[in-house]
Order: structure tokens, then C-alpha cells, then sequence
């Protein structure tokens, strides 16, 4: 009787230990894929972004980028997207309740490019690229946030 007393003891130790783990688990690969769904927000306001771009300019920008826009188009300034309060900051936002995306594309200027790279494009010294930075912000549903640069160029 003490024996299997003992063993049951034993039995249920390993089995709440189980469970405390799997639950443990299963908390992790909830954050992993909230954060994963930010990211890919992210990523999608980047293309959304990129895509504004070619069809808007396509080329030399043809707007006013200015710090007072409210359109998300800006010049380079001391915009910092990790620390910026998104929700106060003139970003264009596309799409429709939780699955908007948002960006803000700053225009860096003319650059000649110098041939083959994959930061502006292929070509010859003589083409200029219009150089853009975007910055793309996705937000999880449980509010986690991730932001995402990159450097785009157009040609002439």
C-alpha cells in the first residue's frame, strides 16, 4: 500500500510537471507567432510603400516632401521610426481596421549609380536613381510592434 501510495505521489509530480511545461510551451509559440504576424505587417507596408513609389514618381518625385506632410512622404530628417508615437505621426495607413499598413517614405535624393548593386539597382554610372528610404510598421494583435527599413531607388 505504501508503495503504490509513493508511485502515485510520483505519477502525479511528473504529470503537473508535464503540464506546467506544455503550457509554458504553447505561451512561447503564441509570442513567436504574434511577433511573427508583426513582422510580416511590417514587410507588407514596406511593398505597399515601394508600390506607392513606382506608381506616384517612378522616377524624380513629383511631391512636395515636406516635415508637415500628413500624407507619410517626408525629407530625410531626425525621424527615428523605433521611438516616434506612430499614432500621432503623419504615416499613410492602408487598408482597413487591425490590417492596416503603415509607412512613411523619406526621399534621400539623386545618386548616380555605379553600376551593378543590389542598394541601387543595375545600370551605367551615367543613370541617376531617385533614392527613397521606407520605413514599415506592423503591429501584432495582442500590440506588439515591428518596424522595418529599407532603401528603394527609381530610375529616371
Amino acid at each position: 500500500m505504501f508503495i503504490s501510495l509513493v508511485v502515485l505521489l510520483l505519477l502525479t509530480i511528473i504529470v503537473l510537471h508535464s503540464a506546467r511545461t506544455s503550457t509554458l510551451e504553447v505561451m512561447i509559440s503564441n509570442n513567436t507567432q504574434n511577433t511573427t504576424r508583426a513582422f510580416m505587417r511590417a514587410e507588407d507596408s514596406i511593398v505597399a510603400a515601394e508600390q506607392r513609389i513606382e506608381l506616384d514618381f517612378s522616377g524624380a518625385p513629383m511631391v512636395d516632401f515636406s516635415v508637415e506632410a500628413d500624407d507619410g512622404l517626408y525629407v530625410v530628417g531626425d525621424i527615428d521610426v523605433k521611438s516616434v508615437d506612430w499614432s500621432e505621426f503623419a504615416v499613410e495607413r492602408v487598408g482597413e481596421d487591425q490590417n492596416y499598413r503603415e509607412y512613411i517614405i523619406e526621399y534621400l535624393g539623386p545618386a548616380p549609380a555605379t553600376g551593378g548593386s543590389l542598394s541601387v539597382g543595375a545600370g551605367v554610372a551615367s543613370d541617376t536613381r531617385y533614392l527613397y528610404r521606407v520605413s514599415g510598421r506592423g503591429e501584432s494583435p495582442r500590440g506588439g510592434a515591428r518596424v522595418v527599413q529599407t532603401i528603394y531607388a527609381t530610375a529616371e
